[in-house]
């Protein structure tokens, strides 16, 4: 898992456990049942339009094969078209950087940083910290399977299997939606159900168990510019994200800045999140360990 090594803890007075919880929740908010909403591989496999990336059980299956036969066949021929677009992923092996985000909430708005690392498809690995860096609040590891967090503000450490998360958070953790929030990625993969287009974007509809998806992406770069998730439940939650300034890096398009609107019921966050100081294909670390001395905190 890399060096093993902790920094100095030093406990920052401008954050409660509750504001903590928030943070946690708002760096891995994509989930994979019900929660928030908007306010205002490699492998480019283009077999067929219906191809399958997340497993769908058969009633979601019979909705969205139900759905796609109502398509008229202008739009079939644009969701053909468009498939390598909407197939197109991020192509890199490890990819850190830093994350400055200004989070606003009904109750108060907090700016902090997320430093972070990932081994795609293995792990991530995220440090936050407020007060420009200069204290420590928490660090987690996930891997597709567990989640682990040291809180140096409570003194307590977590240790938990990834789909028990929710014991903790307010809301269950995909992996690949925490990855696909630092890579710029379509939060879930899924079905392709129809396609659509105006004078300079195109949009695209997909659906998986959980969610459907619209993205909408430019005709003059192809590159992504909204990403819009809604809960297929009855309560119809959403979270809308804007990608903005794409600047290249590595040969790769990146959206630096991303601007995040949430929902939970009556109450609506805004997650303002600039990438910095970011590397592709670097030999990284993933410094972890519990403190002895903390509470073992496992719910």
């Amino acid at each position: 898992m890399g060096s093993i090594w902790i920094k100095k803890l030093v406990k920052a007075n401008c954050m409660n456990k509750r504001l903590l919880s928030l943070m946690v929740l708002i760096i891995p908010f994509f989930i994979s049942s019900c929660t928030l909403v908007k306010k205002s591989s490699k492998k480019n496999n283009t077999k067929s339009v219906s191809t399958v990336t997340d497993s769908v059980n058969a009633t979601d299956s019979a909705i969205i094969n139900h759905q796609f036969s109502e398509v008229t066949s202008q739009s079939r021929k644009l969701m053909s078209d468009l498939l390598p677009l909407w197939m197109k992923r991020m192509d890199y092996n490890t990819f850190s950087g830093k994350a400055k985000v200004s989070f606003e909430s009904p109750e108060n708005s907090v700016d902090f940083s997320a430093n972070f690392r990932i081994a795609k498809d293995s792990l991530v690995w995220i440090h936050i910290s407020a007060i420009g860096g200069l204290y420590s609040v928490a660090r987690i590891l996930v891997t597709p399977d567990s989640f682990f967090m040291v809180n140096y503000q409570q003194k307590e450490t977590t240790s938990l299997a990834l789909s028990d998360a929710s014991k903790i958070l307010p809301v269950p953790v995909r992996f690949s939606q925490l990855q696909n929030l630092f890579s710029g990625d379509p939060l879930i993969n899924g079905e392709v159900i129809s396609a659509d287009e105006k004078d300079s974007v195109w949009s695209l509809t997909t659906a998986d168990s959980s969610f459907t998806q619209q993205l909408t992406y430019r005709k003059n770069d192809s590159l992504m510019q909204i990403g819009h998730l809604q809960s297929r439940k009855i309560n119809n939650t959403q979270a809308m994200i804007d990608y903005n300034n794409y600047e290249k890096s590595s040969n790769r398009m990146l959206s630096k800045k991303r601007t995040v609107h949430l929902q939970n019921g009556v109450n609506n966050y805004t997650i303002e999140m600039d990438i910095v100081n970011e590397e592709f294909d670097k030999v990284l670390d993933f410094p972890f360990t519990m403190p002895k001395n903390f509470t073992v905190n496992n719910h």
